[in-house]
């Protein structure tokens, strides 16, 4: 028994088929050139739009961010050579016995560290294209 046989038979619900995708290939160049001039649309919906204009059918709008490389780069470097995690998880361990002596120091490195760790959220947040405001 195929499968339209048996879907119409068990009375599913058959989807409404879609038209085939058209595909064509393009150099690096111009990729990157129609994905700079595409902004924050995706590239398929900016090329149907450039190609259909007015006949093109109405579809939802999408925005995607793109992502600022250079400043997620800065906070991997950030990252990199500090040992913020170990240290957090090292404080969050000592605190749950009880151990952990809290002097001026001590006080003064875990503001430091908060305050790292503010920025590199703020960092991140901006190079993913959101708001710096808006809590994630």
């Amino acid at each position: 028994m195929t499968r339209s046989a048996f879907n119409h038979a068990s009375g599913a619900v058959q989807k409404p088929s879609r038209p085939t995708p058209f595909s064509i290939r393009l150099t690096a160049d111009e990729r990157a050139w129609l994905e700079q001039k595409a902004g924050n649309k995706p590239l398929g919906t900016y090329i149907r739009d450039r190609l259909l204009r007015r006949h093109a059918a109405s579809r939802r709008e999408v925005r995607s961010p793109k992502p600022d490389y250079a400043m997620l780069g800065k906070v991997l470097a950030a990252l990199g050579p500090s040992d913020l995690a170990t240290c957090i998880c090292m404080m969050a361990k000592l605190a749950e016995r009880g151990s952990l002596l809290v002097d001026d120091e001590c006080a003064e490195s875990l503001q430091r560290a908060c305050a790292d760790i503010s920025a590199m959220r703020l960092m991140l947040v901006r190079a993913l294209g959101l708001k710096p405001d808006g809590d994630l």
